[in-house]
């Protein structure tokens, strides 16, 4: 009697014990499948969040600077989205955007009068900027200049001028790279025997400028309306959400 006593409490013991096991993993098994179906759902939900954090910065953009709201500057998606959640980013960025009416004058005014060497008067002028993904800009310039020569005489000999500018630079640069070497090795004699630490120096964005010559502002319209950059924020409409 004893023995089928101690037998009925092992199987019911075991019973109890395989019960809640069962109870435990179905639980367990419950929250992991609320768990992968939450995970969709947070991600699309940050995703929402980005993507307004970046609308909303776009239109403060558009109100706050003239050269956003007519056109001129094309941001990348992105770069834009970057700025969005990165006060530092967006600082530089919005120094730069601060910048662009002083440098659009500066461009029309040194075209203007290059031309001007050559007889010709500019009848149009604009400029468009890129900010790529990675922080550099390019910029292109549009024009259109009346002259008694032809496009490509002018734009020949503006090109020769521009050659002759840039190797003037570039000797320019090799002399000051020169004088640095020389006062980094005077530097090191100096402090000879002393622990030294370097220091990246900050740079500005890169800005790469193309000119372009319209025979017409028809044509140079025309011109503008195909140059598109890739992965440009629109508001309304953006192909990498």
């Amino acid at each position: 009697m004893d023995d089928i006593m101690a037998i009925s409490g092992i199987g019911s013991n075991y019973s109890n014990v395989y019960e809640s096991t069962y109870a435990t993993r179905r639980n367990d098994a419950a929250k992991k499948g609320e768990t992968k179906e939450a995970a969709p759902a947070q991600t699309g939900k940050a995703k929402d969040l980005k993507e307004k954090a970046a609308s909303d910065y776009y239109s403060y953009l558009q109100k706050n600077y003239d050269c956003m709201s007519n056109g001129n500057v094309t941001i990348s998606s992105a770069y834009l989205k970057n700025c969005s959640g990165d006060s530092a980013k967006a600082k530089e960025l919005e120094e730069f955007l601060k910048k662009i009416p002083e440098l659009e004058k500066q461009g029309y005014e040194q075209l203007s009068a290059q031309n001007k060497a050559l007889g010709g008067t500019v009848t149009y002028y604009r400029q468009t900027w890129m900010v790529n993904k990675d922080g550099s800009i390019q910029s292109t310039v549009y024009s259109v200049t009346e002259t008694e020569m032809t496009n490509a005489e002018r734009m020949k000999k503006n090109m020769d001028e521009r050659l002759e500018k840039q190797k003037e630079k570039k000797a320019e640069e090799e002399k000051a790279e020169e004088q640095k070497e020389e006062k980094t090795a005077q530097a090191e004699k100096l402090n000879w025997g002393t622990e030294k630490i370097s220091v990246l120096e900050a740079t500005n964005p890169e800005i790469s400028v193309k000119y372009v010559e319209a025979e017409s502002e028809l044509e140079a319209k025309a011109m503008i309306q195909k140059e598109r950059l890739k992965d440009a924020y629109y508001p309304k409409f953006d192909v990498n959400i």
